[in-house]
């Protein structure tokens, strides 16, 4: 049975790591599509991914914290009304060859472009993540993760010296081309408040 995969309404990126995998726990890098929405928005995507670990794991995860999701809290340790959703993938070796499977998420435009890797995406970026609920198991345990597929940049937060770009206006031309075959369609507008497709109808 394929694992559900979940496209979620629009939130804000917290300490992403899209345009390289951040290597400071993995030696291979992790790819991080983390995002916060409020707990209303979330409601429906936490709803399915406990379905999944009732099944898998015969339990819900605990709401607080877990691997997949945690309340957001504020310097208090009250809730703030949202959650954040942790969407990780780490890089792997290929058994075939030893060579190394880049695990880096598609990545594109509010218009559905591809958006060049160079284009650094970082924190605060208002973003829609496609993503998979992978349900684990190491024999002494199980438990759930979401591993990112796709992510679309809707309001991108970017750094590295880059100018003000308010100092221009928006201007007929040049946007990202779109050369990748892969099927966008689950984002079919950036306005759209959410989309749930969970691959599977026993779900």
């Amino acid at each position: 049975m394929a694992n559900p995969v979940l496209t979620l309404t629009k939130g804000v990126a917290v300490y992403p790591a899209l345009n390289r995998p951040d290597t400071k726990f993995d030696e291979l890098g992790q790819y991080k599509a983390d995002v916060k929405m409020s707990a209303e928005d979330a409601a429906p995507f936490i709803a399915r991914i406990q379905a999944v670990a009732k099944e898998h794991m015969g339990k819900a995860l605990l709401k607080a914290k877990n691997s997949a999701f945690e309340m957001v809290l504020n310097d208090d340790g009250e809730e703030t009304g949202e959650v954040l959703f942790k969407i990780r993938v780490k890089n792997k070796l290929r058994k075939s060859d030893g060579k190394l499977w880049d695990r880096r998420p598609l990545i594109i435009d509010a218009k559905k472009n591809d958006l060049p890797v160079d284009v650094a995406i970082w924190g605060g970026t208002t973003m829609r993540v496609q993503l998979e609920v992978y349900p684990w198991n190491t024999g002494a345990k199980k438990g759930i993760s979401l591993q990112p597929i796709m992510v679309q940049v809707i309001d991108l937060k970017t750094g590295g010296g880059r100018g003000d770009t308010d100092a221009f206006d928006e201007e007929d031309g040049y946007e990202a081309e779109e050369e990748n075959t892969v099927n966008k369609n689950a984002f079919d507008n950036e306005d759209d408040d959410s989309t749930v497709d969970t691959g599977s109808d026993d779900y």
